[in-house]
């Protein structure tokens, strides 16, 4: 703080200490730089807006608003947000930028259309003008879904006939096709929304008629159909999606377990599920052991019927005996019904046939140390030894490989940065610059002067304005001169006495002494009071020499 006050005195000692004529020369200096450096900061600065659209949905602002913000361009608003403008070197551009990210303004046009309909509009015109309306309404609708950006509808409706049964009448149709946010895939649920909304506001139009693909041409109401017409592409892609983010969650749960005992940056995870997308049903019946009589038909001829048993079996003998003797014929049927129970099993696809997992550490690892981290990675992600699972540690430390890519990269980056602020903030750095020169030559005048005070300590400071008060040091300094001069003559006198010359050469040498002094004294002081600054520094470099 000292010697900041030091400073502040000095630099006021040293602007007090120059002349009238250098301080209007450092203000006029510093005036002339500030007014620079602020008319190229406007006119550098000055943007000049165009409008880039207008008339523009709240969806379709917003959006581009967003991209903008982004992009660090600038822009302004207009007619509560309608309008969007932007500087006019960058509207070409940045209109191309938009229909090559698929990102311009879709103004679909719903009932209002018939705010305008002029009275010579046929009735031909009228069907197209409410197709079109129906149409932009729906892709207002489902543009309006949290998961879909943009959306296009295209609606194929019959032509009606008197001559036509309802029966016979035929479908409506329509194809969608959805932008979605950052390449999502909408769930079944909401493609069935989206199919049950277009079902609902088109007259005669069925669920099947209705085709919902994406901008990657994905069928999206592929889910509204049968299994059977299900593309098989689409279905490995969705069981590859359910297999890496099973073996995402196990890996995140190791992390996430052994984050903190090795530390994040330390462990190297890799888990392979062998998943079954076999979709199985079973049935299985079983019988009961005691079989319980449901019916019987006995059928017999002959006279007296004779029933006998078999000793050591249940078996029946049964006989008919007629008068004469001779066996008669006897029939019998006998119907048992048996307990059953059947039981039907439906196993989902997405079983876990197999786990593989391997965990690398960097660092070494004792035998001990790496059966507790295979026991709590077990634990972690459920391994189970029947169904030949397999979990791998080894613990070895990383390789470190050459950072150069990772410093030129930022190398370019700083450099990258440091080019696109000389671009944009020269004109700041430019007067920055400029004040900054002043303030050095105003710093050295002032330690200029410091040092001079310095080597003339106890003497006249020539540096300061002219005042009465230097005036009379000036004259008493050139007192002591003439005063040392007239004693330089006396002993020159007193010289001259002493070797005896006469007295009229004395007298002649003192008079011409007194004459020169007088003369030279009076033209000094002429000299001095028209020139104060110039005879300071005369002076100064005199007794420098001295």
């Amino acid at each position: 703080m000292g010697n900041f006050q030091n400073m502040v005195k000095g630099i006021k000692a040293g602007w007090t200490g120059l002349s009238k004529q250098k301080r209007k020369s450092l203000a006029v200096l510093l005036v002339s730089i500030t007014a620079l450096v602020m008319g190229l900061t406007y006119y550098t600065q000055k943007v000049e807006y165009a409008t880039l659209f207008s008339n523009l949905e709240e969806v379709d602002a917003g959006n581009i608003v967003n991209d903008l913000k982004t992009k660090k361009i600038k822009y302004k608003l207009e007619d509560n947000g309608t309008t969007i403008l932007v500087e006019q070197s960058e509207v070409d551009t940045y209109r191309i930028d938009l229909a090559v990210n698929d990102l311009l303004p879709q103004n679909s046009t719903g009932f209002e259309i018939f705010d305008t309909t002029s009275m010579m509009a046929t009735d031909e015109d009228r069907k197209i003008m409410y197709q079109r309306a129906v149409t932009g309404e729906l892709e207002r609708s489902i543009s309006a879904l949290d998961s879909i950006e943009t959306a296009k509808v295209l609606l194929s409706m019959p032509e009606e006939s008197v001559f036509t049964n309802q029966e016979d009448k035929a479908k409506a149709s329509a194809s969608v096709v959805l932008t979605t946010s950052n390449g999502q895939v909408p769930d079944n649920s909401a493609v069935q929304g989206i199919a049950s909304l277009i079902s609902g506001a088109v007259e005669n139009l069925p669920k099947e008629n209705i085709k919902i693909v994406d901008t990657k041409g994905n069928l999206l109401s592929a889910a509204l159909e049968n299994d059977s017409s299900l593309n098989a592409t689409d279905m490995v892609s969705k069981y590859q999606m359910i297999k890496n983010q099973y073996e995402q969650e196990l890996e995140a749960k190791l992390t996430k377990t052994l984050g903190p005992i090795f530390g994040e940056e330390n462990i190297n995870i890799a888990v392979s599920a062998d998943m079954n997308f076999d979709s199985v049903e079973k049935e299985s019946v079983a019988y009961s052991d005691d079989p319980v009589l449901r019916s019987e038909t006995i059928s017999a001829n002959g006279g007296t019927v004779d029933i006998a048993e078999e000793e050591g079996t249940n078996t029946l003998i049964n006989e008919i005996v007629g008068e004469d003797g001779v066996n008669s014929s006897y029939d019998r049927t006998a119907n048992y019904e048996l307990d059953t129970e059947t039981t039907s099993t439906s196993q989902a696809p997405g079983s876990l046939n197999r786990l593989t997992t391997s965990i690398i550490l960097n660092k070494t690892l004792s035998q001990a140390e790496e059966e507790q981290v295979q026991e709590i990675a077990e634990m972690t992600i459920g391994f189970v030894a029947d169904r030949d699972d397999q979990l791998t540690v080894q613990g070895m430390e990383f390789a470190k490989g050459p950072d150069d890519t990772v410093e030129a990269d930022r190398k370019e980056i700083i450099g990258n940065t440091i080019r696109e602020t000389l671009l944009k903030d020269w004109p700041y750095l430019a007067g920055g610059l400029g004040i900054l020169l002043l303030l050095i030559v105003f710093l050295m005048i002032f330690m200029k002067k410091s040092k001079n005070s310095k080597d003339n300590d106890g003497e006249f400071d020539f540096e300061e304005a002219p005042s009465s008060q230097s005036m009379d040091k000036l004259n008493k300094e050139l007192e002591i001169l003439r005063m040392q001069n007239v004693k330089d003559k006396q002993e020159n006198l007193t010289k001259a006495e002493q070797t005896e010359k006469n007295k009229q050469e004395v007298s002649k040498l003192t008079k011409e002494l007194n004459q020169a002094m007088s003369v030279k004294e009076e033209a000094t002081r002429e000299y001095v009071n028209d020139n104060p600054e110039a005879s300071a520094d005369l002076l100064k470099i005199w007794m420098r020499d001295e």
